[in-house]
């Protein structure tokens, strides 16, 4: 009978489970459409800032605090895209927490990552370089103003191609997951999110010299079109979560790894944002580049030994020895 008991007692609970596991199943999806909502948002708040020039109204807020964070409608969207970052980067683990991987999470997943990363980015970028009055532009400001729509587009266009093809290539193992072939689209966003940020932190201090302001603006839509080659590039990037934060790390790095973050968020919010993000970009090339000139200089270093001369089959004979083996020939016919 305590045999019986325990065998339904084990059913009851794994029955308990499996009710658990399907109740939540539903929250990768919602963490999914997250993401999504947040890029619908952040091209509301670009249409929203259009509106404002045109009306010159600006945003009013009591508290300082969020006056500073959130400046404009522009910065308002950038911070709505940090949010849809996170919202991507825990629904694959609530999938795997509660074993509900499925190739449908994969697809809406992609999706959700196209609006939020492919399209939301540009759409601000284009906000910020629009000019006041396009049929004012004459020559070349009218040429580069049709080259930074052509370079904005190319950002988006390359991310489709990077999330079909990480459909395509993606494993569901998790040890398959320790890097990437060409930059993650959130990457490649958040190294654009990271330069709009700054960029309307300038604008909210009028102390500051608007030239830089202007500068970085101008340089924003060629810096999307790398940024756009770097997705569809074979360069190789680590996954940050699972291969920097994961596993042991040695006391020491771990507290200057925070401290020095920390720091940097304290006294530059943005511009911590803005290096930390761009360099993550630009890790791949670096890598790359270097792992180029050590294998390169391995060649070099291998080529001397490679070189020596070795000993010759016996066809050259000196003369010493031609001269024995006269000798033995002339006995042997003797």
């Amino acid at each position: 009978m305590k045999l019986v008991h325990d065998i339904d007692a084990a059913d009851r609970r794994k029955r308990r489970r499996e009710r658990v596991l399907k109740s939540v199943a539903v929250l990768p999806s919602l963490a999914t459409l997250g993401n999504l909502v947040c890029g619908l948002g952040a091209i509301y708040c670009c249409i929203l800032s259009a509106q404002a020039d045109v009306t010159g109204s600006a945003i009013r807020a009591a508290d300082a605090r969020f006056a500073g964070l959130f400046p404009t409608w522009l910065a308002i969207a950038a911070y709505l895209l940090v949010a849809a970052m996170l919202f991507d980067s825990i629904d694959g683990r609530l999938a795997r927490l509660t074993r509900k991987t499925s190739e449908f999470g994969g697809q809406l997943d992609s999706l959700a990552d196209m609006v939020s990363f492919g399209v939301a980015p540009v759409v601000l970028v284009l906000c910020i370089v629009r000019p006041p009055d396009v049929t004012a532009l004459v020559g070349w400001g009218r040429v580069y103003w049709r080259a930074e729509w052509v370079m904005a587009a190319v950002f988006t266009c390359c991310a489709a191609l990077r999330l079909a093809r990480f459909n395509v290539e993606n494993e569901e193992d998790e040890s398959a997951h320790m890097g990437f072939r060409g930059l993650p689209s959130p990457g490649a966003a958040a190294a654009l999110i990271g330069v709009i940020i700054f960029h309307q932190d300038l604008l909210s201090d009028l102390t500051r010299d608007p030239i830089v302001s202007r500068t970085i603006a101008g340089l924003m839509p060629p810096f999307a079109m790398v940024l756009g080659l770097f997705m569809v590039s074979r360069f190789r990037y680590v996954h940050l979560v699972n291969a920097v934060l994961r596993g042991r790390r040695p006391f020491r790095q771990v507290v200057a790894i925070v401290i020095v973050f920390l720091v940097g968020l304290l006294v530059q919010f943005q511009m911590t944002i803005a290096v930390a993000a761009a360099a993550y970009a630009l890790s791949g090339p670096v890598a790359g580049i270097f792992r180029r000139i050590q294998d390169r200089k391995h060649t070099q270093d291998a080529e001397p030994a490679n070189s020596v001369s070795e000993p010759d089959d016996g066809t050259d004979v000196p003369d010493d020895d031609a001269d024995e083996i006269d000798d033995d020939i002339s006995r042997s016919a003797v």
